[in-house]
């Protein structure tokens, strides 16, 4: 945060790029009208034109420098600077000892220079007292002392006396302007420093909260991810009908958990900027068919009916995840505030594109909260936080991610008729990618030697009772030290490593001294880190990384691409 000296300070330094230039031209004008009245004494005309010269050259020499010798106290730079200036107007306005001998035109043309400079420089200077103050008593009050000289006893009679009365008045009105002015740049300062000591606030805030969240977020994902991995090891034995139950109760409820602090780990994605797009031809009829069906259910509980009208030849290139994403969670949304309505996912033809319609007859939102519903953690109608209709992240997540695919999102509610989202797509004739996969089987992963690098004895363990059902040999360790040490008698075929590991080590560090014994090692980072700086530090090293918690079937999938079968 600078001074408002320095600030001047800058201002008078840029300004003198051009006001020399227009000095010397006006002053060059009265020096020549005084040449022709001595043009035999060169001394007079021509040494005090020289001096003027010379003291604009030192002007450009000097002011630009003040600036930036922070050296100096800035009370000795600023009243260098008035000195300046004091010192230049001081020696413009000797020239004023030849009023007496100008003709009417020629004192006009003198006055009409000085008060041209005077309010120049008052208006650049933002009425900078020391500036006005020069130029008002060292050359505005005695020009118009000479008019009412020249009017009483000299040849302008009246005229004289008028042009120095009036010329008073207009003194004393650009004196009071001038203070106006400074008085109005003090307060300007004053303010604007206190707006961005409560920005700096704010945003401090807001990293407080960054970093919160993805503390929090870390903390908890690895407990779920350690009972996700117990859940699915549990899953792959052979259970009765009434454990089985419980198995799938225990799934959802982790799916559930997983859902919501995967929406924190989408807004520090986008919070990073390291969110991937991935654009490819889909098909919107099959993509919003299928989100029907994945809803119905949830929606069928809720009295919602959900239509779908698109027309089948309707393709566009885009991201399908992220695309994926922004349909779910308006549609959700919709399902999760509303009952006893319909919901409308509609495509239609608007020139080169397909205009996307996802439209409820519901309740509506009214006018006064339309704006925050895209702010993070906003929920309407949720005092109670019912964890089913989530954290108040989906809309901000659709905002941000349209923002991304330049889709062009609009909005309008009304309340008690309904909420429509409306979304531009272009048109493309190309095939549809088949990027549709079927789930990896754990027996693929038989045999295969996997070294688990991770500070959590429970994650250790159950990441160990997963691998060995599906078939896997597994070694672990809690460090890079003992992950070298166990990798060297025993070779590993990949290496599943966390990404925040005890005191300095990390799974990036552990990775580089594994891949020093073995090149070409496989590695995946697994990892409960939601801070934009940790994901985007992970994103530049190039390594694969799945986020905790981690599902049986996005483990395997994972590890049969690193492995390449």
């Amino acid at each position: 945060q600078t001074s408002l000296e320095e600030e001047l300070l800058l201002n008078i330094a840029t300004q003198v790029k051009t006001s020399p230039i227009a000095i010397s031209m006006a002053m060059g004008i009265i020096a020549y009208m005084m040449y022709r009245h001595i043009p035999n004494q060169p001394l007079i005309w021509g040494g005090w034109f020289s001096l003027v010269l010379l003291t604009q050259a030192y002007r450009i020499y000097k002011l630009p420098r003040l600036p930036r010798e922070t050296h100096i106290p800035i009370e000795r730079r600023t009243r260098h600077a008035a000195m300046l200036n004091f010192v230049g107007v001081g020696i413009q306005s000797l020239s004023l000892l030849a009023f007496p001998m100008f003709t009417p035109m020629e004192a006009s043309v003198q006055t009409i220079m000085f008060v041209g400079m005077g309010v120049g420089s008052i208006v650049t200077t933002v009425g900078w007292r020391p500036y006005s103050r020069s130029h008002i008593w060292l050359t505005l009050i005695p020009v118009y002392s000479l008019w009412l000289w020249s009017g009483i006893w000299g040849p302008s009679d009246e005229v004289g006396v008028m042009v120095g009365v009036v010329g008073f008045a207009y003194t004393l009105t650009l004196w009071k302007i001038s203070e106006r002015l400074y008085r109005m740049n003090v307060d300007f300062f004053a303010n604007r420093a206190a707006l961005a000591a409560a920005l700096a606030e704010a945003e401090a805030a807001g990293m407080a909260k960054t970093r919160f969240l993805a503390a929090a977020s870390h903390d908890l994902r690895q407990p779920i991810h350690t009972l996700g991995l117990f859940s699915a090891a549990m899953g792959m034995r052979t259970l009765d009908n009434r454990t089985r139950e419980i198995a799938s109760n225990i799934d959802a409820a982790i799916q559930t958990l997983s859902t919501q602090l995967d929406s924190l780990l989408d807004v520090s994605k986008l919070d990073a900027g390291i969110v991937p797009i991935k654009l490819s031809v889909i098909s919107l009829a099959q993509t919003l068919e299928r989100l029907q069906q994945e809803t119905e259910t949830v929606a069928r509980a809720r009295d919602i009916a959900i239509y779908v009208d698109c027309p089948p030849d309707a393709r566009t290139r885009t991201d399908p995840a992220l695309l994926d994403r922004v349909v779910r969670n308006v549609l959700t949304n919709a399902i999760s505030h509303n009952r006893d309505c319909s919901v409308y996912l509609e495509v239609a033809e608007r020139g080169k594109a397909w205009l996307l319609d996802i439209r409820d007859t519901g309740v509506g939102i009214p006018t006064e909260e339309q704006r925050k519903i895209f702010e993070e953690f906003y929920q309407l109608h949720n005092p109670e936080r019912d964890r089913n209709k989530g954290l108040g992240l989906g809309l901000s997540i659709v905002k941000r991610l349209s923002d991304l695919l330049g889709m062009g999102m609009t909005f309008q509610s009304e309340p008690g008729v309904g909420t429509r989202f409306t979304f531009r797509l272009p048109m493309d004739s190309g095939e549809p990618s088949d990027d549709s996969a079927d789930e990896i089987p754990a027996q693929r992963l038989y045999g295969l030697r996997v070294l688990v690098v991770d500070d959590e004895p429970g994650i250790r363990t159950a990441m160990t009772a997963l691998l060995t059902n599906m078939g896997c040999l597994v070694e672990t360790a809690d460090g890079s030290d003992s992950a070298v040490a166990s990798a060297q008698k025993w070779r590993p075929d990949i290496a599943l490593v966390d990404f925040r590991l005890r005191g300095i080590d990390s799974g990036l560090k552990c990775t580089t001294r594994l891949r020093e014994l073995y090149p070409e090692l496989p590695v995946i980072i697994i990892s409960g880190e939601t801070a934009p700086e940790r994901l985007l530090e992970a994103e530049q090293a190039g390594i694969p990384m799945l986020s905790k918690p981690v599902s049986k079937a996005d483990l395997c999938a994972a590890i049969a691409s690193a492995c390449e079968f």
